[in-house]
């Protein structure tokens, strides 16, 4: 029987492509057991179930790489990347957020699952630049499955809130779609740092005075722009009462638990949706979507639904973003907003937008969209992971890491609690090579001081 573990880190954006794929795969083959688990919550749970397979998001922070290289080195597992990053540009900055500043073996992930060509072409450059990947063939294009209509409709009719939500909606005869997902605003310096905003750094107290100044102004510009745009709505939302206005919270905010929004609730034609739930199940549903370049943007696109750009002016790619959205307005045009909603929003074919579809999506307008059967067969036929060498260095470097050494004082607790059970011969040997590559990393020090 074939072992899959799907690991998530964002419950609220993966789980639910997590399932849909597991459902595609157990319509094919019964001879298959899968589980879902939270990342780092769930390490042990991995190294018990040795898994054949392992699907996680990309490892672009020292402290995930170094979990599955620790994780690959103890179960021999094929592991699979599955891009969950939606709408981005493709400058250098961006691109190097995406792949991470830290470093790995290029045989740790098997195989990267990617949404769309331009974005496999991209990333997959820099992936082999930084010795991330061994072949470019081992990156693989898919199409992201939020955005399968019909696979969708399924999904989100089961969902608990689902009645509740739509039969709110259902009392006005107009509805707009309100987007937010401003959470840098709440962020403290620690938050910027657990987050990977200052790069690679292993400790907060080596993030300089500069790094710390661009934090906090990027805080800043999240904070103002938050306030502009939801004053906007609910300006609107007094002004035009015969219709709802649905704010659906970004799935970090929901996480995150932020109360700012709280203050919605005194409108009574404004309902906010603070629980995690699919923009696919709303779109059907609304008259037009307002939102501050999402990625639901494109979404909204392939529903049919028209949309409402706001921007500050700020924005690196502007003029794109204006180009992709049917109407645009800046945080300073609030009447001009407010008219727009007021009068009837059409919605238009966008070149641009249906081009930027099919680079980062795989989608167009004239085929039929499949991903979720591509990267269930993708997972289920992935055999013969590469080998990282007990020689090599990255292997070293996870194993002398916090997340390595956690995980071996767990095995030398279940080998000594004799809590190991029929697996004390496979535990010994696991703790034994990495006593081994302790040692080399022991050798190699002692010749650098030489």
């Amino acid at each position: 029987m074939k072992k899959i573990m799907f690991l998530y880190h964002v419950k609220e954006r993966e789980y639910e492509i997590i399932e849909r794929i597991r459902l595609q795969i157990l319509s094919c083959s019964d001879d298959v057991e899968i589980k879902i688990e939270e990342f780092y919550a769930s390490i042990k749970v991995v190294v018990e179930f040795q898994p054949d397979v392992i699907v996680s998001i990309p490892p672009r922070d020292c402290y995930s790489s170094n979990y599955l290289t620790m994780m690959k080195l103890l179960t021999k597992a094929v592991i699979i990347s599955m891009t969950t990053e939606g709408n981005h540009g493709f400058d250098d900055s961006v691109v190097q957020d995406l792949i991470g500043y830290n470093t790995y073996s290029p045989r740790l992930v098997d195989y990267y699952i990617m949404w769309g060509p331009k974005t496999g072409k991209v990333l997959g450059k820099k992936l082999l630049e930084m010795n991330k990947v061994s072949d470019r063939k081992r990156i693989k294009i898919a199409g992201y499955a939020f955005y399968e209509v019909e696979g969708i409709k399924a999904l989100y009719e089961r969902h608990p809130e689902y009645d509740k939500i739509l039969g709110w909606m259902r009392n006005y005869e107009r509805k707009v779609l309100v987007l937010t997902g401003f959470s840098p605003a709440d962020w403290k310096v620690q938050d910027y740092f657990y987050l990977g905003f200052f790069g690679d750094q292993r400790s907060l107290s080596r993030v300089s005075d500069e790094q710390i100044e661009k934090a906090l102004k990027t805080k800043e510009r999240f904070t103002r722009f938050r306030e502009k745009y939801i004053d906007d709505v609910i300006a609107a939302a007094e002004q035009l009462t015969d219709i709802g206005f649905v704010v659906k919270l970004h799935p970090v905010e929901v996480n995150s638990r932020i109360r700012y929004y709280n203050r919605l609730s005194e409108y009574s034609n404004i309902y906010v949706i603070s629980v995690a739930f699919p923009v696919g199940a709303l779109l059907p549903e609304v008259d037009v979507m307002v939102h501050y370049n999402s990625t639901t943007n494109l979404e909204a696109y392939i529903y049919g639904v028209p949309t409402i750009y706001r921007y500050d002016g700020t924005e690196e790619n502007l003029n794109d973003c204006l180009e992709e959205s049917t109407y645009s307005y800046s945080l300073d045009e609030r009447e001009t907003f407010i008219r727009c909603i007021k009068g009837k929003c059409e919605f238009k074919r966008l070149p641009r937008t249906e081009k930027k579809l099919f680079e980062l999506f795989n989608w167009r307008m004239d085929r039929q969209y499949k991903p979720v059967e591509k990267i269930a067969a993708y997972v289920y036929h992935a055999r013969k992971a590469q080998s990282i060498s007990i020689f090599e260095e990255e292997l070293s470097k996870a194993v002398i890491s916090k997340e390595g050494k956690d995980i071996e004082k767990w095995m030398l607790f279940k080998l000594l609690t004799g809590k190991t059970g029929w697996k004390t011969l496979y535990v010994l040997f696991a703790l034994m090579k990495i006593q081994f590559i302790k040692i080399l990393v022991q050798i190699r020090r002692t010749e650098k001081k030489k």
